[in-house]
């Protein structure tokens, strides 16, 4: 489901020095090596492309690969805050521009983990809904549940992210404020077969809710079947008999 824009990482927040306080630095390191910022700055792209010049396609499959599940795993035990790019990099085996090459900035991964890691299947998931005449709900969040089962570091890294984004100024924060509207209007232009008088959005929306909960639940005690726990809930969600027929 699609990300919105994200905010900058605010100086009190991500440890980041302000831009003004950049420019200092920089020119008192000018001054004291009499090496420009322009330099600087060469040597990194010389490094990235030295990076990129050295590998097969194939290759840089694999380390953006590799990148991508560090960050998965960084983002869900330390949260965006406690992740630098530096341990993303140390973890891989590559250097900060390395990475950087790759994802272009902090703010870039944590896009990339969220729009192209975590939401990707979902979406598929949607899809293949509205080409189908009558699809069921019940059966829709069934297959969304069997995917979060198979990825329980994906599922942490959204749980911790998610919490971490209350944050008005974290970076990901419109993505979270915007997910679930779009998530639900993204549903709702499939034609969804549910008994006389039940509004699919609302039931969407009662969903969703429902499966972050059971995910934390799932993700505290490590070993539970999320799959018959979702299934415990769905007596709730689609009590019988009105959605006889319909699950």
């Amino acid at each position: 489901m699609a990300a919105n824009r994200h905010t900058a990482d605010k100086t009190t927040r991500s440890g980041r020095t302000s831009p003004a306080a950049g420019r200092a630095t920089g020119r008192t390191a000018e001054r004291g090596t009499g090496r420009s910022a322009g330099h600087s700055r060469k040597a990194t792209v010389s490094a990235a492309s030295a990076v990129s010049a050295s590998e097969a396609p194939e290759e840089q499959i694999d380390r953006r690969t590799r990148i991508l599940n560090a960050a998965v795993e960084h983002f869900g035990t330390l949260g965006y805050y406690g992740t630098s790019l530096q341990k993303i990099a140390t973890s891989v085996g590559l250097t900060k521009a390395g990475v950087l090459h790759y994802v272009g900035s902090k703010e870039g991964l944590l896009r990339l983990v969220l729009t192209e890691m975590y939401d990707q299947e979902t979406n598929e998931l949607l899809r293949e809904c509205a080409n189908q005449p009558r699809p069921l709900i019940a059966a829709m969040f069934r297959a969304n549940v069997a995917i979060n089962a198979k990825r329980p570091n994906l599922v942490h890294m959204f749980s911790t992210l998610s919490a971490e984004a209350l944050d008005p100024n974290h970076p990901a924060h419109d993505y979270f404020a915007q997910r679930e509207r779009d998530g639900v209007e993204q549903a709702m232009k499939v034609n969804w077969a549910v008994p006389e008088g039940i509004d699919p959005a609302e039931v969407m929306l009662a969903g969703f809710s429902m499966m972050d909960g059971v995910q934390l639940r799932w993700l505290r005690k490590p070993g539970q079947d999320f799959q018959t726990m979702w299934a415990q809930c769905e007596d709730v969600l689609f009590p019988m008999p009105l959605w006889e027929g319909y699950r």
